[in-house]
């Protein structure tokens, strides 16, 4: 019995005209991009009930096995390979099964998107302390559907890989010396000032998805760089399931509490910001210098400072807003302060959301601290 037509096209369909395990295309060559049918329908459980039909013993009706359900696109080396007397111990028929079902179910959710509803997806990486996490093209790519249902674009650039901001050949990183973080900044101005300000120009550009693994300067200053006149998702990698999309069912979002200086020097020009988020920062811990000037505080309202505090889009939200109603606070009554000292124990996103909050037209100069060696020191300013 032959493979129908109509079971044949599903099949191809379903696959999206690549391999259901490489993913490489399926109708086109690759030295003369001419277009050919290159593919081969692999069977899960073979075509006939006997012992040297591969998976053949399975218990799949024979009526049933020529439908596209039992049946997966392959590059003809893998179709070969999973047949092999060899391989059978490992491609059972529940491991085929669980692999075309994922690749199709994504196939099918990557194809029902509008490109309407695409974002640009903008990795900036860096090492932290030495330390660096996987942020590849289909890291970053999985965690946009599965968060937003958004169609990840990753333009301008010769392979596709959008714009990405690698800092990790960056020399300096774990002494944090001034020529490091000024070097870094060089880098995300060279990406986020020239190319993407183009795409902009282009109207290539309305809703960006930010990712980000840096030093917390770095990402803050990074997301000073996204301004207002595109929205912006920002994302992070979550310690609990080391995924970097955002919980498809999250639990009822935290708020967020700001305790003001008790005392106001009457006029002083400079104050500073603690954000207590992953970790808390204790007074004592603060420069010699900063004790004495008026302090600012964020807390997680009703919860001890954590690494997963913010484990959804809704908490960042509410420490956006915190943030925004502290700065707007400052700028409505405290117009004489110049300079705010910023000294964060806080996640990827919330980095990245103090430096898009903050309006270089009305907000004080920020300055970004870093702690190395047990001080904090400045790295870098924002204004």
């Amino acid at each position: 019995m032959a493979i129908s037509d109509t079971e044949r096209l599903k099949a191809w369909v379903r696959a999206g005209g690549r391999c259901e395990f490489c993913g490489n295309y399926l109708l086109e060559g690759k030295l003369t991009y001419k277009g050919f049918t290159l593919g081969e329908l692999a069977h899960i459980v073979g075509r006939d009930v006997a012992p040297g039909s591969p998976r053949g013993m399975d218990p799949l009706p024979e009526d049933k096995r020529d439908l596209a359900d039992n049946l997966m696109l392959l590059c003809r080396g893998e179709h070969n390979e999973i047949d092999r007397r060899g391989s059978l111990d490992l491609m059972t028929v529940e491991r085929l099964r669980a692999i075309k079902r994922e690749r199709e179910a994504w196939i099918r959710r990557m194809t029902g998107l509008s490109p309407q509803n695409g974002t640009a997806v903008i990795r900036l990486i860096g090492p932290v302390r030495g330390y660096e996490v996987e942020l590849t093209k289909p890291t970053a790519a999985e965690a946009v559907i599965r968060s937003e249902e958004r169609f990840p674009d990753f333009p301008l650039s010769l392979h596709g890989d959008g714009f990405e901001i690698d800092l990790r050949n960056v020399i300096g990183e774990e002494e944090g010396e001034p020529a490091y973080w000024e070097q870094c900044k060089r880098q995300i101005d060279r990406i986020l000032e020239h190319r993407l300000a183009e795409a902009l120009r282009e109207d290539a550009v309305h809703h960006v998805s930010a990712f980000g693994f840096a030093r917390l300067p770095l990402l803050v200053y990074f997301g000073s760089r996204l301004d207002d006149t595109f929205a912006v998702t920002i994302y992070q990698r979550h310690r609990s399931t080391e995924a970097w999309n955002w919980p498809d069912n999250p639990a009822p979002g935290t708020s967020f509490t700001t305790t003001p200086p008790q005392n106001l020097p009457q006029g002083a020009k400079e104050g500073v910001l603690v954000l207590n988020v992953s970790g808390s920062i204790q007074a004592d811990e603060l420069p010699e210098r900063l004790k004495e000037l008026p302090r600012w505080v964020i807390n997680p309202a009703g919860k001890v400072p954590s690494v997963d505090v913010i484990d959804s889009l809704e908490t960042l939200s509410e420490f956006t807003n915190s943030l925004r109603s502290m700065l707007s606070s400052l700028e409505a009554q405290h117009k004489h302060i110049q300079t705010l000292h910023v000294l964060a124990a806080a996640p990827v996103s919330a980095a990245v959301a103090l430096g898009r909050v903050h309006d270089a037209h009305v907000h004080p100069k920020m300055a970004i601290y870093d702690r190395t060696d047990g001080r904090y020191t400045v790295a870098l300013e924002i204004s």
